[in-house]
């Protein structure tokens, strides 16, 4: 089962005063110099500032501004949505758009927002994504159950829905190993799983944002979204730290095709 909250409002305070007592009272040495490097970074500050849940919003500000693919109306998918900063700019970016957080983990969604708690790779969480926009509006929706088995009367829905999602966003990103080709092919699995997604729901011209952790795997991902998307390019937001490998991908223009991922996943080695 896949759980669609309702919008709502929620109280949600980034590193909260609490927060830090709590940790403090058991807290390594490494632990510390995060707490520490959050009180006086910038982007934190003024997220605190701006009511949002977590400095990562200045990222999807900086990439925006650059790339201009917000528009008023838009249905937007965020993609390892918590703690829904990003939500929060989608919501504010695309004023009455329909937003719609997906986490495998538990999140009350902010002002604005849906959510959908589920595994990306799991095709109940898809038909979930696609459930909600095709019946936005119904309120009273509190839990959709799927299974992977489709009548003829939602194979036909589906038909009539087609691609209903304007921009697919990403910001999903496994728990650090500590292993750097470790962690980066746990982004590039991720990469994958939201790709399948903008293959699958994203409309024609659409826009895709993805963040992954550089390196040598990154090259054959770019290859295939250049596959599915009239432009790639790679962007480092100011947001982001400098000593982090994380970046975006920013795909514009989803082509007009149909689309055999059997072909867009093979090997791009050449």
């Amino acid at each position: 089962m896949s759980t669609i909250y309702s919008r709502s409002i929620s109280s949600y305070s980034f590193l909260s005063k609490n927060f830090v007592r709590n940790y403090n009272s058991n807290k390594s040495s490494s632990s510390t110099r995060w707490i520490n490097r959050a009180k006086n970074d910038y982007y934190a500050k003024q997220a605190q500032k701006n009511d949002y849940r977590s400095r990562a919003a200045f990222k999807l500000e900086q990439i925006n501004d650059k790339f201009r693919f917000f528009q008023k109306g838009q249905n937007v998918v965020d993609l390892g949505f918590a703690p829904g900063a990003w939500s929060q700019v989608a919501a504010l970016k695309t004023s009455n758009g329909r937003i719609l957080g997906v986490d495998i983990l538990p999140c009350s969604p902010p002002p604005n927002v849906s959510a959908v708690q589920g595994d990306i790779l799991s095709q109940r969480t898809h038909k979930a994504i696609r459930d909600f926009f095709s019946n936005f509006g119904n309120s009273s929706t509190k839990q959709v159950q799927t299974t992977d088995h489709k009548t003829a009367s939602e194979q036909s829905r589906e038909s009539m829905v087609g691609y209903p999602i304007d921009v697919v966003l990403s910001d999903m990103m496994a728990n650090t190993s500590g292993i750097p080709f470790k962690d980066h092919l746990n982004s590039m699995e991720l990469c994958e799983a939201a790709l399948v997604v903008a293959i699958d729901l994203l409309k024609p011209n659409g826009t895709f944002v993805c963040k992954f952790f550089s390196g040598k795997e990154d090259q054959v991902l770019e290859k295939r979204f250049r596959k599915v998307f009239k432009t790639v390019q790679r962007f480092k937001p100011e947001a982001c730290r400098s000593e982090s490998k994380e970046l975006y991908f920013v795909c514009l223009k989803k082509r007009n095709a149909e689309f055999n991922k059997t072909e867009i996943f093979q090997s791009t080695d050449k």
